[in-house]
C-alpha cells in the first residue's frame, strides 16, 4: 500500500472512530453504512490524487527530457568555440565552452569559469561550478539560435564566433576586441563612400545601426538598414531578427580616414567624409559612377 494510500485510510479509520463517538444514539447499522461510504470516497481521493501524481512525474520526466536533448545538441554545437561581443557602450564580451565546460571573460574585469547548463524554455545559461550542476555560481541571459548560428548574450549583445580562437583563448581574445572596442566607438556617427569596378556606396554607423546606399553600373539604386557588431577582424550585419546576412574582413587607417571592407577575397576602400557632404552622398554616387541622377 502507497503511503499516501494508507494515510487516506488512517484518515478514514479516525473519522470512523469520530463518527461512532458523535453517533452513539444512532443504530449500529447506520454508523457502518456512513463509514464504508466515507472510506470508499477517501479511497477515491486518494486514487486521483496517485494518478494526477504520476501525471505530473511523467510531464517533469518530459521536460527535463527536452532540456536534456537541448543541452546534448548545444553541447554538440558549441564544443571548442569562442564568441566575441560588445554591447553600444563598447563593453566586451568572451564566452567559450568545450563540450561541459564554459569560461566568461567581459573587459569590466569580471570572469566566471566552471560547467554550464541551459533548461528548456528558460532563456538563461546557468554556470556552476561542478560537473553535476548542482551549484550554481552565475546566471545570464542568452539565447542561441543553433541552425542560424546565432547567440545573444544579456538580450542585446550579438555575439559572433571568432574562428581563430577556442575555448581556452577567450582572455587572448579579449585583449583583441579591446582594440576592435576603440574602432567602433570611433565608428559611431561616422560617414564612409567607397567606389569598386561595378558600384559605389556610401555607408552610416550609428549605435548599433548600419545604413548603405548602394548604386550599381545600371543605375539601379539600392538601400538598407542592419544591425552590426564586429570583433578584432570581422564586421558582421544583421537583419531585424538578428539572422546573420554578411560578414566583412576589416581594416582602418592609422589616421582613421580610411576604412577597408573585405569580403570572398575582394575589397573596397572607404573614405571618411562629413555629415555636411554625406547630405549629399547620393550626387557623389552617380558622380563617382559616371552616371546622371535620375529625376526621382
Amino acid at each position: 500500500m502507497k503511503l499516501r494510500k494508507m494515510l487516506a485510510w488512517l484518515t478514514a479509520m479516525a473519522m470512523l472512530g469520530t463518527a461512532a463517538l458523535a453517533t452513539g444514539c444512532g443504530s449500529e447499522e447506520t454508523s457502518s453504512s456512513k463509514a464504508e461510504t466515507s472510506a470508499a470516497e477517501t479511497e477515491e481521493a486518494a486514487d486521483a490524487a496517485d494518478d494526477a501524481e504520476v501525471d505530473e512525474l511523467a510531464e517533469d520526466d518530459a521536460e527535463s527530457g527536452n532540456a536534456d536533448d537541448e543541452t546534448a545538441a548545444y553541447a554538440d554545437a558549441l564544443a571548442g568555440t569562442l564568441w566575441l561581443g560588445m554591447d553600444t557602450e563598447y563593453n566586451c564580451y568572451a564566452m567559450g565552452f568545450n563540450e561541459e565546460e564554459i569560461v566568461f571573460e567581459a573587459d569590466d574585469g569580471s570572469s566566471a569559469s566552471g560547467y554550464w547548463g541551459v533548461t528548456a524554455g528558460d532563456p538563461t545559461i546557468y554556470i556552476f561550478d561542478d560537473a553535476e550542476l548542482t551549484n550554481q555560481i552565475a546566471s545570464i541571459p542568452w539565447s542561441y539560435d543553433m541552425e542560424n548560428d546565432v547567440m545573444i548574450l544579456n538580450n542585446n549583445v550579438i555575439m559572433a564566433q571568432a574562428d581563430n580562437y577556442s575555448f581556452s583563448d577567450a582572455a587572448t581574445a579579449m585583449q583583441e576586441m579591446a582594440t576592435a572596442a576603440k574602432v567602433q566607438e570611433y565608428l559611431q556617427g561616422t560617414y564612409w563612400v567607397g567606389t569598386d569596378d561595378t558600384s559605389a556606396s556610401a555607408i552610416s554607423m550609428s549605435s548599433d545601426t548600419l545604413e548603405i546606399i548602394e548604386l550599381s553600373q545600371d543605375g539601379t539604386l539600392d538601400q538598407g538598414s542592419f544591425l552590426w557588431s564586429m570583433d578584432y577582424d570581422t564586421l558582421n550585419a544583421y537583419d531585424e531578427n538578428y539572422n546573420l546576412l554578411a560578414s566583412f574582413g576589416w581594416d582602418i587607417s592609422e589616421d582613421g580616414s580610411e576604412l577597408q571592407l573585405t569580403s570572398d577575397g575582394e575589397s573596397i576602400v572607404y573614405t571618411q567624409v562629413s555629415e555636411e557632404d554625406a547630405n549629399a552622398v547620393v550626387e557623389y554616387l552617380y558622380s563617382a559612377m559616371g552616371l546622371e541622377e535620375s529625376a526621382e
